[in-house]
């Protein structure tokens, strides 16, 4: 995957001259400043530390004026600005790009996904129980309380809520069947710790692998140790998440985006480590066959 990676970037930084010189001034005249928008299940606090790096960088690299970043632990908000044109670029889960492709008419198109420390392309929904708590398996789960993120969240509700469809743990309204009771707990960060407080028995969430994912960024933040959780399921992969541009955006500005994103690990190698702490390994170019799963989920249940 390194050398993968490594050969994309060198492949990109021909055309990325050349991008940089096609289009300049049309395009450079109309967005002078650019907004991007990140939907992330960290803690909104924790997210800006992190994300802020991402926006500089990419001022810097797309050569605008002025690169304004938005975070929220809610993805919904994030893809209704980008559908009525408030932001241009954004980072969230699939399923949310499948519901931004929705509501903007699919005038959204991914252009880059991240890729994990160890090299996945695609992570897994997970569900997680307090360590010494005794359940093993979602069976052990009847009757008990389990938490998910937001609405929007691939990992945290549209595709195991699909899953429990399938598997009669809840009803075609996503009513609770199996479970005692769903409980919203708004952001990935926020269901772990509930579950290490005891505020609910489970949550669900996601996993590039064991070994890395939204616990160890949790940890890594300080939100949770990682000694206090245990995983008892994981799904078949996902693709990973994707950065989302508005698709009637002019090529030579996306193509811009594209290569800035791919090329991040080498071009500004501190402020990399900043957003991929505890998370990301670099990032890798995505299109829309990628998320077709989703969009027709997103058309089957809206």
């Amino acid at each position: 995957m390194s050398r993968l990676l490594l050969t994309t970037a060198l492949a990109l930084l021909p055309s990325f001259a050349f991008a940089q010189s096609m289009g300049t001034e049309d395009w450079r005249s109309k967005w002078p400043e650019v907004v991007i928008g990140i939907g992330t299940g960290e803690n909104v606090e924790t997210a800006i530390q992190r994300w802020e790096h991402f926006g500089s960088y990419m001022q810097n690299c797309m050569k605008v004026e002025k690169v304004t970043m938005r975070v929220a632990s809610d993805y919904s908000a994030i893809i209704e600005a980008q559908a009525n044109g408030d932001v241009q670029l954004h980072w969230a889960g699939p399923a949310a790009y499948a519901i931004g492709w929705d509501i903007s008419g699919g005038n959204m198109e991914p252009i880059a996904m991240d890729v994990s420390k160890d090299g996945e392309l695609g992570y897994r929904w997970v569900v997680i129980v307090k360590a010494d708590s005794p359940y093993q398996t979602i069976d052990d789960l009847k009757g008990k309380t389990l938490g998910w993120p937001t609405p929007s969240s691939a990992s945290g509700y549209v595709l195991p809520m699909q899953y429990f469809r399938d598997n009669g743990m809840v009803n075609a309204n996503n009513e609770p069947v199996h479970f005692g009771a769903l409980v919203q707990t708004g952001s990935h960060d926020n269901g772990m710790v509930s579950v290490v407080q005891g505020t609910i028995d489970a949550t669900t969430g996601w996993y590039y692998s064991p070994r890395t994912g939204a616990h160890t960024r949790a940890a890594g933040a300080g939100t949770i140790k990682l000694d206090d959780i245990r995983f008892i399921f994981e799904s078949d992969i996902v693709p990973n998440a994707p950065f989302v541009a508005t698709k009637d955006l002019p090529e030579p500005m996306k193509q811009v985006m594209r290569q800035c994103i791919v090329n991040m690990p080498w071009s500004d190698p501190e402020a990399f480590a900043a957003v991929g702490k505890d998370a990301f390994g670099g990032f890798a170019v995505a299109n829309h066959e990628d998320y077709l799963e989703f969009i027709k989920i997103r058309l089957a249940t809206k």
